[in-house]
């Protein structure tokens, strides 16, 4: 044997590309990074639908507050009655149900009116749960001048 025969035997060249194991398990990581990858963007829509209706019941809520507190004709004619419901619908298709209730706070020799609460419930389906709603509560307090300050 030839000195040039022993040396090609020992420096044979290594195979280039790759082996289909390896070519599987490489498969196998990038397919669970991406399913990691969808289940973490499915959460992330899920949780901001979920906020978005926080946000709009949210402003329901502040909306008939704040038309409560204004002596305008349409403010008025809401509060006609100390308790009322109302169903409004989004532009996504959720129902939001609206309810609110007064209440007079009695002092001691003063008029029932002066002191009231406003309890405000905003109440829409849960996405999760079909059978369950979710629920925002708001109370706000409102105090009318007396008549004898003249105003």
């Amino acid at each position: 044997m030839s000195f040039n025969t022993l040396q090609n035997k020992e420096h044979r060249p290594t195979p280039l590309g790759f082996t289909v194991l390896e070519a599987i398990f490489a498969s196998a990581i990038l397919a669970i990074g991406l399913s990691g990858v969808f289940q973490l963007s499915i959460a992330s829509m899920a949780a901001n639908q979920s906020q978005r209706n926080l946000d709009l019941a949210s402003h329901l809520a502040q909306d008939l507050a704040e038309c409560w507190q204004v002596p305008a004709a349409f403010c008025v004619s809401q509060f006609q009655s100390s308790h009322g419901t109302s169903v409004l619908s989004s532009e996504i298709g959720v129902d939001f149900e609206r309810s609110w209730h007064i209440t007079s706070i009695s002092t001691p020799n003063a008029n029932p009116n002066l002191l009231q609460i406003l309890q405000i419930s905003v109440k829409w389906p849960n996405p999760d749960k079909p059978d369950n709603s979710l629920e925002l509560s708001w109370q706000i307090r409102r105090a009318s001048t007396p008549s004898w300050v003249g105003l």
